[in-house]
């Protein structure tokens, strides 16, 4: 099965090398949209939690305490990127996109230089949150960068600003700050939702936006845990999400029952199982009301990192590791499979709202709210956190939407397909 993928990947990835020649673009993620196989991005690598069928079977308007938090069509969304540099086209996307669903959106000044520091990236969020024609803070991409800005973010500044942050990967940071400050967030696509992602997954990440809550049913083959539980939804990207552990920032802390989501890209199986022992040893797992997996996506199609071996045997999947490893004994539900992630299908989720998670027989329902959740018995004691005072900065207001114009430095997205294009090619050396 690894070697029919491994062959796949390769004919993609010359297919994919072949067009670029030809002069025709070609997205680095395209490979998504052969489902059977699996592929993602590079040659050496595939993708699993791909399979689940989806749909959502309902919305519901958001009326908790922090409806208010949403904008409506008409206010001003920031368009602001406090992880790593994006390309104009990325941001242009974006843009054009968040006006497509009716609201303005107005770019910060520290968006896309040819380079920035980290005191000009903590201005962009800070002015994002302090405006108040701001309503909500949209992320063009992810990739690092959050942690630093956040262990010089007060809690305070996001839980007074009390807007949606939205955006997925590196952005798993602020998604766990949001949530301790008690302000929803939104895990869904960023650049690519106007670019690369189904409608269907837009056009939900659209509703959410507007503060209508999509319920989503799944089935998977994948064998699940069967039960019901309610708890605040945290997690994201899993190997970002443990750099927020022990931090003023660590969503794991809460008072409240919560279910952990994860999805990861670009770790093998070692990896990925490295990360969850670490929660593991902290008790987050163990605190957890139950568990919705989601896409694990650039794998190495070789096998490296799988160390089923010394397990009892190879591990068929991730989701065959996780069940071995850590879920032998479990009783709460459990789910794989969500479509949310680094692949192409990428439906969005609620942050730090109540999510209801009900699994039977392979199906499941993801029903999130704005329900009132009962404090847990016990809460973890965390590591003592000293938090670094943030620097005061003085924001000028960004410019208008209007001023596009103003011509800015972007990264040279030519390198980029050179560097992908080699890495297609040189991928393939490694033994198999």
């Amino acid at each position: 099965m690894r070697q029919g993928k491994r062959i796949a990947s390769l004919l993609l990835a010359l297919s994919m090398l072949g067009a670029a020649g030809m002069g025709y673009a070609v997205d680095a993620r395209a490979a998504d949209e052969v489902r059977g196989s699996a592929v993602y991005a590079s040659g050496a690598t595939y993708s699993e939690g791909l399979d689940a069928r989806c749909e959502i079977i309902g919305y519901q308007r958001y009326v908790g305490a922090n409806s208010g938090c949403f904008p409506a069509r008409g206010d001003k969304v920031a368009v602001i990127s406090p992880s790593e540099l994006p390309s104009r086209r990325q941001v242009d996307a974006a843009k054009s996109g968040l006006a497509a669903w009716g609201f303005v959106p107005v770019e910060g000044r520290h968006v896309c230089p040819e380079t920035r520091t980290l005191d000009e990236l903590i201005e962009d969020l800070t002015w994002a949150l302090n405006d108040p024609e701001i309503r909500a803070i949209f992320c063009v991409r992810g990739g690092s960068g959050a942690s630093e800005v956040m262990d010089r973010l007060p809690l305070e500044l996001i839980e007074n600003a009390k807007k949606p942050i939205i955006g997925f990967s590196d952005i798993t940071v602020y998604h766990s700050a949001w949530t301790m400050a008690g302000v929803p967030s939104i895990h869904g696509g960023m650049n690519e939702a106007f670019s690369w992602n189904p409608e269907s997954c837009a056009e939900a990440e659209r509703h959410m936006l507007l503060g209508e809550i999509p319920t989503y049913r799944c089935r998977t083959d994948t064998p699940c845990v069967d039960g019901t539980a309610a708890g605040v939804l945290i997690g994201g990207n899993l190997s970002t999400f443990v750099s927020v552990l022990g931090t003023a920032y660590d969503c794991t802390r809460l008072d409240k029952p919560y279910i952990l989501f994860f999805e990861d890209c670009d770790d093998n199986l070692r990896e990925i199982h490295r990360y969850l022992t670490i929660l593991k040893h902290l008790g987050v797992l163990d605190n957890a009301a139950g568990f919705l997996f989601g896409e694990w996506t650039g794998l190495p199609a070789d096998g490296e990192g799988n160390f089923g071996a010394v397990r009892g045997g190879e591990f068929e999947s991730v989701a065959d590791m996780i069940h071995r490893e850590f879920l032998t004994d479990t009783d709460i539900p459990v789910a794989f499979d969500f479509p949310a992630g680094h692949a192409r299908v990428n439906y969005p989720l609620l942050m730090g709202g109540a999510v209801k998670l009900s699994v039977s027989g392979g199906v499941y329902t993801v029903e999130m709210s704005d329900a009132e959740l009962p404090a847990r018995d016990t809460v973890p004691t965390a590591p003592a956190v000293t938090e670094t005072p943030a620097q005061a900065v003085t924001n000028p207001a960004a410019p208008d939407s209007a001023d596009s114009t103003e011509p800015k430095r972007c990264m040279n997205e030519s390198l980029q397909w050179l560097w992908y294009y080699w890495f297609c090619l040189f991928g393939f050396a490694k033994p198999a």
